[in-house]
């Protein structure tokens, strides 16, 4: 089942705000690149749970359950094939709402304030949102099997959330619009030829805003100012992005997910992309159960599917890199060790949020729900 995607709710502001207290905030910018192991001190900021995390489903029990019901800001084709053989394997039906990182928490936490919680199971490329759903104890507990081929450092220690996929910020363009010299770095991308002819995406609750900040960490706020200079078109998602410059409407895009570019390219469309070699943001994305789902067994079964390797490769067989150590990359990209992957430090930006966005908005206009 798939419902509209929802726009930012006061009960994201105020959470942010009561989030921002939970993951021990500090005022002023900060560096936000930093090394995978400190993911774990991050997850550390939440209070240690005293309860024994689960560690398997009772098949039995979920198929008498018969429904699961998951939030998810992956994409819907993805989506679509990873629950197509657990419903015909076990006969669960599995629905679903669809929206994006920021809308997906929003509803979780919103759900959780008002005491009726619909998800089962929760998915998004927000570790922020995670830390502080843990924070005040809507999350629960699981020590799936399936999480053991992931490294312990893209995993809460109290089992709680685990990191399911990455996605990498690429750069995008069109072939026939470039011609021999594609845009390879980032700083290619502030040349005044690319004046009018840029997209990026970001929506109005501030989905796109954390990569570019990444971005700015890195090489400085001058570059994303110089990137507004070409005037780029504004579009709320990757797949809009991706069908500009498919269209011909624009002939590059910056920070667009890899995976939609990837299965442009795979599909035959006059689309190419590339990761700059001086750095490349990406996200986690990550999934927890609900402490309180109404069908707790028939959840931890589709997690432990989600996450196990059967999931895990249609997911990357739709373009996702994996957390899983034992999976290859997507079919023609390099592996993640060959990129250097820039991290953001996803509590200072949740205790920072606000005034970023305003930040971006002033930078690049529009509603970016700061």
């Amino acid at each position: 089942m798939r419902k509209p995607i929802r726009t930012q709710s006061n009960s994201r502001r105020r959470f942010l705000g009561r989030a921002s207290a939970a993951l021990g905030a500090t005022s002023g910018l900060a560096r936000a690149v930093r090394p995978w192991h400190a993911l774990a001190a991050s997850a550390a900021v939440a209070p240690v749970l005293a309860s024994k995390a689960a560690s398997a489903a009772d098949v039995a029990k979920a198929k008498s359950e018969g429904n699961v019901m998951l939030y998810t800001s992956l994409d819907t084709k993805i989506v679509d094939a990873i629950i197509k053989p657990f419903q015909e394997q076990y006969g669960i039906k599995v629905q679903y709402y669809r929206g994006g990182s920021a809308d997906v928490s929003s509803k979780v936490l919103a759900e959780a304030a008002a005491r009726r919680l619909q998800a089962d199971i929760v998915d998004a490329s927000d570790v922020g949102a995670f830390l502080a759903m843990k924070s005040q104890g809507i999350l629960k507990p699981y020590d799936s099997r399936a999480t053991k081929a992931v490294a312990a450092d893209l995993r809460d220690p109290d089992n709680t959330w685990v990191a399911d996929r990455l996605t990498q910020a690429a750069i995008q363009w069109n072939t026939n619009l470039v011609g021999n010299e594609p845009p390879r770095h980032w700083k290619d991308l502030a040349d005044p030829r690319y004046a009018g002819k840029l997209a990026l995406f970001s929506s109005s609750n501030g989905d796109g805003g954390p990569r570019l900040y990444t971005l700015a960490v890195a090489f400085g706020w001058e570059l994303l100012e110089a990137y507004a200079a070409n005037k780029p078109l504004r579009v709320a998602t990757p797949q809009l992005v991706t069908q500009l410059l498919e269209s011909g409407e624009r002939a590059a895009a910056f920070c667009t997910n890899d995976n939609i570019a990837w299965r442009s390219k795979r599909l035959g469309k006059p689309t190419d992309y590339g990761f700059p070699a001086e750095g490349v943001p990406t996200e986690l994305g990550a999934v927890g159960l609900l402490k309180d789902a109404q069908h707790p067994n028939a959840a931890m079964l589709f997690y432990d599917w989600w996450m196990g390797e059967t999931g895990q490769k249609i997911l990357v067989d739709g373009g996702k890199y994996s957390s899983r150590s034992d999976l290859a990359p997507p079919p023609g990209n390099p592996p993640l060790k060959a990129l250097k992957l820039l991290i953001l430090d996803y509590t200072k930006y949740q205790a920072q949020r606000a005034q970023l966005l305003e930040r971006l908005t002033k930078i690049f206009g529009g509603e970016w729900g700061a």
